[in-house]
């Protein structure tokens, strides 16, 4: 995706669009433990490793149509 504003090929548009991107966290093992503890947990995840930055998936939404994909591109760690 390059230029201003960013296109992507939209497969219900059937041709390139102007599409905004979204970063989404992916929900940690951690999310589901509601206790105190649970939660300290969290936050010491989140602050060691980056959790807020790391672990995201990446959506387009097309400003035509409004069709959202997810447009994932390479391998963790990469």
């Amino acid at each position: 995706m390059s230029g201003y504003p960013a296109t992507h090929f939209c497969k219900q548009c059937s041709q390139e669009t102007p599409h905004s991107e979204i970063l989404v966290r992916k929900t940690s093992s951690y999310d589901t433990d509601r206790s105190l503890l649970g939660r300290v947990k969290l936050m010491a995840h989140t602050f060691i490793n980056g959790g807020h930055y790391y672990d995201m998936d990446r959506y387009v939404t097309c400003k035509v149509c409004g069709r959202k994909e997810k447009d994932n591109w390479g391998n963790e760690f990469e």
